[in-house]
């Protein structure tokens, strides 16, 4: 689990320190910032993962067409964009791991990777990487590079000679694990999708919008029907007239269907509630989340109805204090999600405040006590809108923020 981050120069984000718990929620106006939080977050998995900064098939891209000169603070790609990372080991002053990225002459580069490495701190602007290979010798990498450590030695990960140096480099990556962002559609869900790959292949069909459900609970019924029924069995625990997940095959692709208690037929998803089709996309992301997955995740009340909010929160809270390594980042604009959490300590631990100013940038703010509680519920229910006016639980200057009236 990832304590605190740091990001600068990244979309709003121009300095911002966050402190995380495993279960943090958002609350803030549109275009504050949330949505860069998490996007920061999906930006360093990739880095880390399968996306180089630059390279012979292009610059890295965020989303179809994103780069990072969209990305960078105001667009002035003269600035570079860091991002530094505290695990609940690392000491205060100290993040374990830091990446900066900056623009040079040949495009975008990692100038500055800073992390442990078998208990020794390793910092690219000021050594030299090195392993063996099996078969072209010894491999040297010197910032600046063409992407992270991890991404440049991913094609040895299988090669024993390289194993020594670059093992602690895997853990780390590991201890980091995926972040993804969703903001899930029901419509995109109920749609039928095609399969692009032989069964059993690994390949990734979901998309951040939820689409190709269909195929992965499919998929996941063949490999782990276990792990499928308790899906099904939680799902009818919320919705007691949802019996079975099931799929419908056509010239088109697959498809959701349920069986249900109101019909002797199958269900087209497309024919069942926003909330049953959302729900089941969630309970699938819970129930199969890889180890230390961070789940970005946009307003998870949609298509529910208020009475059941308190089941959806202490179905995340399950997952994020209970379960497995799982973080959640929930981003909400709802009064009705926040009464649902009972707890003040709850609130006090989870709920961010986040705000845009736009000399500073987007600021996030944890509750301080029980008075700052008091006061933001009261302002949220009465008027929602008020709470985005500055200075509502005193977080930014009232007046600093162009266009919100005072």
């Amino acid at each position: 689990m990832i304590k605190r981050l740091r990001v600068r120069n990244f979309m709003s984000l121009k300095d911002v320190t966050i402190d995380l718990s495993p279960l943090t929620i958002f609350i803030g106006p549109n275009a504050s910032g949330k949505s860069a939080i998490f996007k920061a977050l999906v930006t360093v998995s990739k880095l880390l993962g399968t996306s180089p900064v630059s390279g012979p098939f292009g610059e890295f891209n965020l989303e179809p067409a994103v780069t990072l000169d969209h990305l960078v603070w105001q667009g002035n790609s003269g600035l570079p964009i860091i991002f530094q990372l505290w695990w609940p080991d690392d000491s205060e002053d100290e993040p374990g791991y830091t990446l900066k990225i900056e623009k040079q002459a040949r495009g975008w580069s990692v100038t500055q990777e800073k992390l442990k490495l078998a208990g020794k701190w390793f910092d690219s602007a000021e050594d030299t990487f090195e392993h063996d290979t099996e078969k072209i010798g010894k491999r040297t990498w010197k910032a600046p590079y063409r992407a992270t450590l991890c991404h440049l030695v991913a094609p040895f990960i299988h090669d024993k000679s390289a194993a020594p140096a670059i093992t602690p480099l895997l853990e780390f990556k590991q201890s980091f694990g995926e972040a993804w962002r969703y903001r899930i559609s029901a419509n995109d869900i109920a749609s039928f999708v095609k399969i692009k790959e032989p069964r059993g292949s690994e390949q990734v069909y979901m998309r951040e919008n939820g689409r190709g459900l269909s195929l992965e609970l499919q998929r996941l019924q063949g490999l782990n029907r276990p792990l499928f029924s308790l899906i099904e069995q939680e799902l009818n625990l919320i919705f007691p007239h949802i019996r079975f997940i099931n799929f419908q095959s056509e010239r088109f692709g697959v498809g959701l269907a349920f069986t249900t208690d109101r019909s002797e037929d199958l269900v087209p998803g497309s024919e069942e509630s926003d909330g049953v089709l959302l729900t089941t996309f969630l309970l699938w992301r819970l129930f199969t989340a890889p180890k230390n997955l961070k789940v970005c995740l946009e307003e998870p009340e949609n298509g529910l109805h208020p009475y059941l909010l308190s089941k959806r929160i202490a179905l995340l809270k399950k997952f994020a204090y209970e379960k497995i390594p799982l973080q959640l980042l929930v981003a909400t604009h709802s009064p009705d999600f926040l009464s649902a959490l009972e707890d003040r300590r709850d609130m006090l631990e989870m709920i961010r405040v986040v705000e845009f100013s736009h000399s500073e940038g987007t600021k996030v703010y944890k509750l301080g006590d029980m008075e700052q509680i008091d006061k933001l519920l009261s302002v949220f229910n009465d008027d929602i809108g008020e709470l985005w006016w500055s200075g509502a639980i005193g977080a930014v200057p009232t007046g600093q923020q162009k266009g919100y009236k005072n």
